[in-house]
């Protein structure tokens, strides 16, 4: 898939919103592990990758359809240019059952977890949009601009030639 297709696809779903000019994501927040250690969400945005974050919930049908898709797309780009992060607005009362739902889904890539209030500001802060629902997805260019959201489902590939239609961009 083209950039040019890949953003038709994109803009005619309505499902993934420019941010204009980007912002980073140099935010304070913080979220724990499945151990619950306490991880600062700026340390995890990589210098020389994209990040997508995807914001899932346990309870969350489409989330559990789109977590295979998003493993493989983890494990493709393991050692290139995109990372992948998921952040489960489960909350510390059902972090049990939000690890067996990675563990249920085959989830390779590494997931936090915070309270669904503390999620929803995060993306509201990052994005300057309203949350609209699990799975909620943020690209983030290397560096931590975020140059992307989007509510829903969302098929890897439309992510790649995202990434693909950027780089291109600007070089």
């Amino acid at each position: 898939m083209n950039r040019r297709n890949a953003c038709s696809l994109i803009a005619s779903a309505g499902l993934i919103s420019l941010v204009a000019g980007g912002t980073c994501a140099w935010a304070t927040e913080s979220f724990t592990d499945f151990e619950g250690r306490i991880v600062n969400f700026s340390d995890q945005i990589p210098q020389d990758r994209w990040l997508v974050v995807m914001i899932w919930s346990h309870l969350c049908p489409v989330c559990a359809k789109e977590m295979a898709g998003q493993a493989q797309l983890h494990e493709r780009h393991r050692d290139g240019n995109l990372a992948l992060m998921g952040l489960s607005l489960d909350g510390a009362d059902a972090v049990m059952e939000a690890w067996a739902f990675t563990e249920e889904h085959g989830v390779t890539f590494p997931n936090l977890i915070g309270e669904a209030q503390d999620v929803v500001e995060f993306y509201t802060r990052q994005s300057g949009l309203a949350f609209r629902g699990t799975p909620t997805f943020l690209l983030y260019a290397p560096a931590g601009v975020l140059k992307a959201v989007h509510a829903g489902a969302l098929p890897p590939g439309a992510i790649e030639a995202f990434i693909d239609g950027e780089q291109k961009e600007h070089n």
